[in-house]
């Protein structure tokens, strides 16, 4: 890199730097400009340690195995960019390491007995259902806030983020403990994202990252002959569980609608979550894979249920309209923008009736 782009990378980082400070001084109350100074803080963390991807494989500290998942995100971006029609832009094109595994943590929360997450509101993606920290302290100090205001609280680790083009995002060393398809997976799923957002809509946004990203790896694994064997039991066993805990969702739902007394509802969630304890470590003895979400299980509450179905609840729908696309990306990225102007309510009814409508063609 020459000088006038070192001197341009370092304006940019600026005129970011400055955006953020902007932003989080412009928001009304004390504990929101500590929150977004915290996130200001972070993000600068993750900026100062940045190298050129050359740069960081010239470093003797890496295994092998480290270097080599290193040089595979060359043919991951070149993949993303010319077979799933992603932005890829300057993605991924440096490394950064934070020092730790994971580079942040997001809190959910829900109350006691409602299903409804919690929201929080941003500048630029509307209100989402999580509040992200780049400290795991802080964000169990928060939770634990929370947990005494009454509410159901989950707090679980980030690998990566998106920041939905603002900022160059990149390879973190917490990649390197992922294998080939599972930094594939990870790579497009937040590329995902930045393809298309819509401002206050976490299950479409999640669920919709999620189904590109499976498919991108299905493709990507085909055009490099890599075994998904291992990939694709985590994803069986992750369906298995998955449907456990929406059963358990739909049994939380009725109890918290025909429930006379608060007392009532408590015992009744309380007999839910352990009948899906039971369930789980009934299949968990047939099939041991299970047990990689055994703790997940364990803990689960409304905002922990939340979490899942947000990630979760829409992938088959998203399939489905891919599959009615003919497999064609470009086309079902421009379907599924055709949905942004929805409100986010009436987003997911609009979506379930084009899947139902289009099946029958």
């Amino acid at each position: 890199m020459n000088i006038i782009n070192h001197q341009e990378a370092y304006l940019s980082m600026i005129k970011h730097f400055v955006l953020l400070v902007m932003l989080a001084v412009s928001l009304a109350g004390c504990d929101t400009v500590g929150y977004y100074g915290q996130g200001i803080q972070g993000q600068y963390s993750v900026w100062k340690v940045r190298v050129p991807l050359a740069k960081a494989l010239d470093n003797p500290g890496l295994t092998d195995l480290q270097r080599r998942h290193l040089q595979q995100v060359a043919r991951i971006r070149a993949f993303a960019s010319e077979q799933l029609h992603l932005p890829i832009k300057h993605e991924y094109d440096t490394y950064a390491d934070v020092g730790r595994r994971y580079v942040a943590w997001i809190v959910m929360a829900a109350p006691a007995y409602a299903l409804e997450p919690r929201t929080w509101c941003y500048p630029l993606v509307g209100c989402l259902d999580y509040h992200g920290f780049f400290s795991q302290n802080k964000a169990t100090r928060y939770a634990l806030a929370l947990k005494r205001q009454g509410m159901d609280v989950y707090v679980a680790p980030v690998q990566a983020y998106s920041t939905l083009g603002w900022f160059r995002d990149p390879v973190l060393n917490g990649f390197l403990n992922l294998d080939e398809p599972e930094m594939a997976e990870l790579i497009f799923h937040e590329l995902a994202h930045q393809k298309l957002f819509f401002k206050g809509d976490t299950a479409f946004n999640e669920s919709f990252a999620n189904a590109v990203a499976e498919e991108g790896l299905r493709r990507y694994a085909e055009a490099y002959h890599l075994d998904l064997t291992a990939w694709q039991e985590h994803q069986n066993a992750q369906h298995q569980v998955m449907q456990l805990l929406m059963q358990t969702r739909q049994s939380l739902a009725a109890i918290y609608r025909r429930a006379e007394s608060i007392d009532q509802m408590q015992l009744e969630k309380h007999k839910a979550l352990q009948l899906l304890q039971s369930r789980f470590l009934e299949q968990a003895r047939q099939q041991p894979s299970l047990q990689q979400f055994a703790t997940f299980v364990a803990h689960a509450n409304n905002a922990s249920l939340a979490s899942a179905a947000d990630y979760h609840d829409l992938v088959p729908l998203f399939q489905a309209m891919l599959q009615h696309d003919g497999g064609d990306l470009q086309k079902f990225f421009s379907d599924c923008a055709e949905l942004k102007h929805i409100h986010p309510a009436a987003r997911r009814a609009a979506l379930t009736q084009w899947v139902k409508e289009y099946s029958h063609d």
